[in-house]
């Protein structure tokens, strides 16, 4: 059936909730045999970027505002504790409810209510600058302060901040219609915010069932992490008794976390991806660990096991998506045919509300050579070595993607070790050079992975795209311009760090890695660097084992992404996220259709409610 193409400036109409198409309101994943039967129906039955108004100023507006509170959150907890909140749910739940509440006081300024589509596009602002733009900050530029005594120039970081963060923006589109669209990652944070748009403008029968359960989660987790962060009523995990080979199981992480988002996130990724870390996290802290501690080969006196363990993760996260990406290398190849493709007709209608590839090719060559000139100017990386470092970091950002996708974590600490592990040999004993290429891993790769993970909500709210990734790009200019005053005034200077006030343990932790890795792969020991080399080669096997056997084998075929993630998590969080794998599983098989009404809303309101609850008890401290 001939499908009309989108008009370019569609009108700002007033559709209601009860207007949405169905697909819209219920899908998780789109049907269709092959990719451009997914792309048709999900053209023809939920995009509907052309009927409802999406990019507004109003949404711009909100957004800005709500990032640059997260902005403020995320940048303080990541200094006290080297952690951040993701933001998605929070900010689409706080831009509904600020704006209905805007409503009440003043109806003739708010306008009318929010489309669901506004309500995507101020959380894909508020999340670009709240979260995927400071990480560096609390990590690279930490350990800079650390390792140099003094700040770059207020202008050189605030360059650097947004060039990269905007470049790995960029980095993320050709990777967009493969991974989003075609292979339907899960990318659960995304899946979650949009159940949590979907319940909150639905009006067919099931929406209040949705949004009773949304509301349900988020209440119980709520309640959870106030007694636990805010009374301190509630440890973080309950230990399990007993031991293995002569160490505790307390001292080797296994236990129970009282967190429920990991609950709900693994509910949404699902049961074979769950299953792998879990058997991941059996394997490295149940076998592993115990032999090495006992023999003394790995000390966890002076930093945990998880310290050791980020090596092979890191090796076995880069391999897996290395093979993914040589194997994906024809259909990428086509992606970028259809950015630099002369062409004036796209192949299939979907392409005309993707990024078109003058704003890629335009975007690309501006902002590179900035990253490059910023990156020689303000940390005295050479030209050339500048220049690779951002050509490294493209390949580096679709790793981060697929993973994120497959696992809702950005692995962006494991991959600049990457990026330190090339610059170490590249330039040995150049510190300052290390943590600089390091910084334009971490930015980038985290723009990258929070673009497609906004881009998920939107596809399944059936957004355009294009104005999704200008939202993006807004979002990390707004985060500029609010996380690096913030950074300046929150780390005066060298002293402040490893304060009581600002452990800043990221900080620290990059820093010394640093330091190592500045000296090559051979100060790494012996035991290390053969864990590295095993944790490589099994990856590899099961991700070409993922690959090549017919697909009712391949489900059976642990997740080497999943398995590789494991070294960077506590096996008390592992065994969380498995737990809500499980869920899925047991409800899917006996009772598939409450899997969509009751648990997809239950789990997205687990992750909301310790969210806005963990940013608020952080705001309370801070302003009393």
């Amino acid at each position: 059936m001939p499908m009309a193409r989108p008009s370019p400036n569609p009108p700002e109409e007033t559709a209601t909730a009860s207007d949405l198409t169905p697909a819209s309101l219920t899908l998780v994943s789109i049907p269709g045999e092959t990719p451009e039967d997914a792309d048709t129906y999900w053209y023809s039955n939920v995009y509907q970027g052309d009927r409802l108004a999406q990019l507004t100023p109003r949404s711009v507006v909100l957004g800005a505002v709500i990032g640059v509170l997260t902005c403020a959150t995320n940048l303080y907890v990541g200094l006290k504790t080297g952690m951040a909140f993701g933001v998605a749910i929070t900010a689409a739940l706080l831009a509904h409810a600020s704006h209905g509440l805007a409503r009440r006081v003043a109806p003739g300024v708010a306008g009318r209510p929010l489309s669901p589509l506004e309500t995507c596009s101020a959380q894909t602002v508020a999340s670009a600058a709240g979260y995927a733009t400071g990480g560096a900050l609390v990590s690279v530029q930490g350990a800079w302060l650390i390792v140099t005594g003094q700040h770059p120039s207020p202008i050189i970081l605030l360059a650097w901040t947004f060039l990269l963060s905007a470049l790995g923006v960029l980095f993320a589109v050709p990777f967009k219609r493969r991974l989003v669209d075609h292979e339907q990652l899960p990318f659960a944070s995304g899946t979650a915010a949009a159940t949590t748009i979907r319940a909150l403008h639905g009006t067919d029968p099931d929406a209040s069932v949705r949004l009773r359960m949304l509301g349900l989660g988020g209440a119980v987790a709520g309640v959870v992490t106030f007694v636990r962060d805010g009374l301190g009523r509630l440890p973080m995990a309950l230990p399990f008794p007993g031991g293995l080979g002569g160490i505790s199981l307390e001292r080797l992480g296994f236990g129970l976390e009282t967190s429920l988002l990991p609950l709900g996130a693994g509910a949404l990724l699902g049961p074979r991806v769950t299953t792998s870390l879990w058997l991941g996290a059996i394997l490295l802290h149940g076998v592993v660990a115990p032999r090495l501690l006992g023999a003394g080969l790995v000390s966890d006196k002076e930093e945990p096991f998880l310290a050791w363990s980020v090596w092979p993760g890191a090796a076995a996260l880069t391999v897996a998506s290395l093979v993914h990406f040589a194997w994906d290398a024809r259909v990428l190849r086509r992606g970028f045919q259809g950015l630099f493709s002369r062409r004036a007709s796209a192949p299939h209608p979907v392409d005309a509300v993707q990024v078109p590839r003058r704003w890629w090719l335009a975007g690309v060559a501006l902002l590179a050579p900035g990253a490059v000139v910023v990156a020689h100017v303000g940390f005295g990386v050479p030209v050339g070595h500048a220049a690779l470092a951002v050509a490294l970091s493209f390949l580096l950002c679709f790793i981060s993607c697929r993973v994120a996708g497959e696992t809702d974590a950005a692995p962006v600490g494991a991959l600049s070790q990457v990026t330190q592990v090339t610059y170490g040999m590249l330039l040995p004993n150049n510190v300052q050079a290390n943590l600089a290429t390091a910084g334009i891993t971490v930015n980038a790769a985290s723009a990258s992975a929070d673009l497609l993970t906004d881009l998920k909500t939107g596809h399944l709210l059936g957004a355009n795209p294009r104005r999704l990734f200008l939202a993006q790009l807004l979002g990390t200019l707004v985060g500029a311009l609010a996380a690096v005053p913030l950074f300046f005034l929150l780390v005066p200077e060298r002293a402040v760090l490893g304060s009581e006030q600002f452990p800043a343990p990221a900080a620290f932790v990059t820093a010394g890695m640093a330091r190592v890795l500045a000296m090559g792969l051979d100060s790494l020991g012996p035991i290390t660097r053969s864990a590295v080399l095993w944790a490589a080669v099994a990856a590899a096997v099961l991700a070409v084992a993922e690959r090549l056997l017919p697909v009712r084998a391949s489900r059976w075929v642990p997740s080497p992404l999943g398995m590789a993630l494991a070294c960077l998590l506590t096996p008390s969080y592992a065994l969380c996220l498995f737990l809500g794998g499980a869920a899925t599983a047991v409800v899917g098989r006996a009772r598939p259709a409450l899997s969509e009404r009751r648990l997809v809303p239950l789990s997205a309101g687990l992750i909301a409610g310790e969210g806005l609850v963990g940013v608020a008890i952080v705001l309370w401290r801070t302003l009393w």
